[in-house]
């Protein structure tokens, strides 16, 4: 399977947003994120043409990153998961993945998390060694129980 791991384009500022009184799940994307992330998606469906699944978090900058995206991917099926959440659980994560037959699935969600699963793939340890920024994408061979294989992982300026 083709695994993207995509982190949410730039949201509202945490300490800005606090004032508002809402809870940090429902922080926004900024306009300034919007653009850039449509801009992303569009240079990313040039180099991979085929999403089946989207998974994102259930936070509001998850699910606004994905309705970016699902306008180069509308044929992909958008599932909403806690496991997503920050501070999921890699396993379980991986248990999900595992059990499904698909080409290709992606992955929106948040730091420090996606980067410590990426870890986890790779080497079965969760580490800081792949920090995504604000729209990051990286692309892993998927094998399941077997080793999974980091194809690339791209910046969002590159994008």
């Amino acid at each position: 399977m083709k695994l993207y791991l995509i982190r949410h384009a730039i949201a509202e500022e945490r300490s800005d947003f606090a004032l508002t009184g809402l809870p940090d799940e429902q922080r926004p994307l900024t306009d300034k994120g919007i653009d850039k992330m449509k801009k992303i998606a569009q240079n990313f469906h040039k180099i991979e043409d085929q999403i089946d699944l989207i998974y994102q978090s259930p936070l509001t900058r998850s699910q606004q990153t994905v309705d970016v995206l699902k306008k180069h991917y509308p044929k992909a099926k958008i599932e909403t998961t806690e496991l997503l959440s920050p501070g999921f659980s890699a396993k379980k994560l991986f248990q999900l993945l595992s059990s499904k037959d698909l080409d290709s699935v992606a992955l929106v969600g948040h730091e420090p998390d996606l980067g410590q699963f990426l870890s986890w793939l790779l080497f079965r340890q969760a580490s800081d060694h792949f920090p995504f920024k604000k729209g990051g994408i990286a692309k892993v061979d998927f094998y399941g129980d077997n080793p999974s294989y980091l194809k690339w992982f791209i910046q969002p300026k590159l994008l």
